[in-house]
């Protein structure tokens, strides 16, 4: 129960997403919502700015009319991956705490797991700050992929770190609850216990399907965002030596 609670909120932003994308990332990208920055290996960059200025190596590109405005579209599909990625976390969590609370009201202690939530969140910002430096979002090269191989890990420990927690917490309200009604009956703890394992799978299950298909159109969006990255680059040719994606 413990291990499926926790894998609620890091089905939607990890090794689903991973396993289910077939695109990666060539060059790093910097993203603050408005700007794009894209760094090679060697360092040089290609900067757009939020006029669409494009700037290569140091060195401003002349633009058409058309031209800049493929560049605008590029960059505003670019900039609408962060408020995806924060909110399919976001929701995730939201999901797990709604697990939390569900269990709490069935030991009728509302606050019982309060502290368990507040560990998740913390857990959450954490993993987030990898991917922010001076508010901007980035993504190095192989992103994508070697995203799968870090959640993976963090899914080890946050069972470390949540389990005991879950464990102290929910014997206590269950404890308090039966000293309430009379005192404790281990017969009747381990048949709550069963009971609160079939409710959370089941609020697992009810979410399974929508959780895969929010993953999917997220990677559908990227492999269209890297067919929008081409077509960009036979426009604007400079510009290929710095591609993001990788099919």
């Amino acid at each position: 129960m413990k291990k499926v609670l926790l894998t609620l909120p890091l089905l939607l932003s990890g090794p689903v997403l991973a396993s289910q994308c077939k695109v990666d990332i060539k060059n790093e990208i910097h993203l603050d919502g408005e700007a794009v920055e894209i760094y090679q290996k060697g360092g040089d960059t290609a900067i757009v700015d939020a006029n669409n200025n494009l700037q290569i190596a140091g060195e401003n590109v002349a633009l058409t009319t058309e031209q800049k405005q493929l560049l605008s579209d590029y960059r505003e599909s670019l900039n609408a991956y962060i408020p995806r990625v924060k909110q399919m976390a976001q929701d995730g969590l939201e999901l797990a705490n709604n697990v939390i609370d569900d269990v709490a009201v069935s030991f009728d202690a509302p606050g019982a797991f309060d502290n368990v939530k507040d560990s998740m969140k913390k857990f959450y910002e954490d993993v987030e700050s990898r991917y922010y430096k001076n508010g901007d979002f980035i993504l190095p090269v192989d992103g994508v992929s070697s995203m799968a191989d870090t959640w993976t890990q963090d899914l080890e420990k946050a069972g470390e770190l949540f389990n005991e927690e879950f464990v102290i917490s929910a014997f206590n309200a269950m404890s308090e609850k039966m000293k309430a009604e009379g005192g404790i009956n281990l017969t009747q703890m381990a048949n709550s216990m069963t009971e609160l394992k079939e409710r959370v799978s089941q609020s697992i299950a009810e979410h399974e399907k929508d959780v895969i298909e929010q993953g999917q159109e997220f990677c559908d969006s990227l492999g269209d965002m890297a067919d929008q990255e081409q077509k960009l680059h036979q426009k604007i040719p400079e510009l290929k030596d710095y591609q993001v994606f990788t099919i």
